[in-house]
């Protein structure tokens, strides 16, 4: 049975499939093209991470380490005495609060691009605090003494922030593998940094021994060790190992060091790849 359909709709008919035909042609010959995971050459990846060090050392550490344990010692053979507050007595036999530089927080983000499937160029942005609790040595008038005082141990610890710093640096990252989940490297990189750390001179400034904070420069080289595992070709978490070493310059002393290692953990993202699958 033919229809014979009035001028009209075979007009609109015909202007639909005028319009709709290339619409579908185009859609059919676009084919997205497979997802890429990991690293590879002109991605560009942002890496934010953080944690604790697990090991922290250097000059610097080992001064005040050093400055800790000798006002320990003048107060354990009863060269210095001991008070609790002020001029309340300690007890006798009670040992001194612990000494320690506890491990310190660390932030880290990083900016790579690829320039090859295995080479990567980076900038970044580190920080780190370090944390110390020790004896601190004080002062009171004392007109029965020639020097007008006498100096004694506070038995109760000083807590302070014995060290951060904020550092920018550029390096390379060698990947081992290209395109692949897991994407395992390595990497070295040079800094420049800014610093505030506390320094003890043992000097008596109007019967206190000051804990000044002294700012200053440095450099510093890291070397690290890590995995990104894409979940997505956009998105993955960060695993790292690393250490570093500073070289450190302040108006309070012409050269220490700071030394510290640790793990770090996160996440990555590829802009490269974003939008893309």
């Amino acid at each position: 049975m033919r229809i014979n359909l009035p001028p009209l709709n075979r007009f609109v008919i015909f202007v639909c499939l005028v319009i709709c035909i290339p619409y579908f042609n185009v859609n059919a010959q676009v084919i997205k093209p497979e997802p890429v995971f990991g690293f590879y050459k002109g991605g560009f990846y942002m890496s934010i991470i953080g944690g604790e060090t697990a090991y922290t050392g250097g000059s610097l550490i080992q001064r005040e380490k050093d400055y800790q344990n000798g006002l320990r010692t003048q107060a354990s053979l009863g060269v210095m005495p001991v008070r609790l507050i002020g001029t309340v007595p300690f007890p006798q036999n009670f040992p001194l609060p612990t000494d320690k530089v506890q491990a310190g927080n660390t932030r880290r983000i990083s900016m790579e691009y690829g320039l090859t499937d295995n080479l990567g160029f980076f900038i970044s942005y580190n920080t780190i605090s370090i944390e110390s609790q020790g004896t601190n040595q004080l002062a009171v008038l004392d007109r029965n003494q020639p020097n007008g005082y006498i100096t004694y141990i506070e038995a109760v610890p000083l807590s302070a922030t014995l060290y951060k710093d904020r550092s920018y640096g550029i390096g390379l990252n060698y990947h081992f593998l290209s395109k692949n989940r897991f994407d395992p490297y390595m990497g070295l990189e040079v800094s420049i940094l800014n610093f505030d750390t506390k320094y003890r001179s043992g000097q008596l400034n109007n019967l206190y021994y000051p804990t000044y904070t002294h700012p200053g420069t440095g450099i510093g080289g890291r070397v690290a060790f890590g995995t990104n595992y894409f979940i997505t070709p956009e998105f993955g978490i960060a695993i790292e190992i690393y250490g570093s070493r500073k070289i450190l310059k302040s108006n309070a002393f012409a050269s220490e060091s700071i030394n510290h290692a640790g793990f770090q953990f996160g996440f990555i993202f590829n802009f490269e790849a974003i939008g893309k699958y």
